[in-house]
């Protein structure tokens, strides 16, 4: 049987077109009109200003516990008593005002000329003084001339308050560590205790007293790290 190949035949088609093309024109499309930007919503508007309320009142929330947080573990506020720090710090007893301060004994190492809090007292009241020398440092006094040397370097000690023509108080000194006939002490101070004064030195009771005396590191409730109040007096203290 001979092989025979079928064809379909079909008609030809022709292609349809419109029967009119949309003119060619120049002119560019007109973009839908956009409503005004001041025609917000109402409602919007209202949701907008609540959102930036209740972020307000967030911020103030997290930056209060933040706040409360740092003071309850690592800074205080004590306020002056007294004018044993005259003139460097007012304790309001000669002045009309006693100063505020923020005090902090995180990660804190005594070291000579800081101005720290001390909880000593039988009656609760804590003491402010400035540290003269810690444990193991080698102290000079020179209660004559009114000069101090801790590991054989004299202090410049510009802020404290001097009475010209009189001489430094010995306190109880002569009786703890021994005044030599020039007015001059020297001792080394315990391990883990300071040995503090008051810038007033002739109106301070501090460790030249032996009721007070060195004072154990741990009786440190922490240095003074700044001043609040008054405000025209705000910053560190040196």
């Amino acid at each position: 049987m001979d092989e025979k190949e079928f064809l379909t035949e079909t008609e030809p088609t022709e292609e349809i077109l419109p029967e009119e093309l949309p003119a060619e024109t120049d002119e560019e499309p007109v973009p839908p009109a956009e409503e005004p930007a001041g025609e917000e919503k109402a409602e919007d508007r209202a949701f907008s200003v609540m959102r930036t309320v209740f972020e307000y009142i967030e911020t103030f929330c997290v930056a209060l516990s933040v706040m409360i947080v740092l003071f309850l573990f690592f800074f205080r506020n004590v306020t002056v008593d007294g004018d044993s720090m005259l003139p460097t710090l007012h304790g309001g007893d000669s002045s009309d005002h006693a100063d505020t301060l923020i005090i902090s004994d995180f990660l804190y190492e005594p070291e000579t000329g800081d101005i720290v809090v001390l909880n000593i007292m039988d009656d609760g009241q804590p003491l402010i003084k400035r540290v003269i020398a810690a444990g193991g440092q080698r102290v000079r006094i020179d209660f004559t001339h009114w000069t101090v040397e801790v590991d054989g370097v004299k202090l410049e000690e510009t802020y404290i308050k001097q009475v010209l023509g009189a001489t430094m108080y010995m306190a109880d000194m002569d009786r703890m560590y021994g005044v030599d006939e020039e007015g001059v002490c020297e001792f080394t101070v315990k391990e883990g205790k300071v040995f503090v004064m008051g810038d007033n030195r002739n109106n301070s009771k501090d460790s030249r007293y032996l009721e007070v005396g060195e004072q154990d590191v741990e009786h440190i409730l922490g240095k003074v790290v700044l001043r609040v109040f008054p405000l025209s007096e705000f910053g560190t203290v040196d």
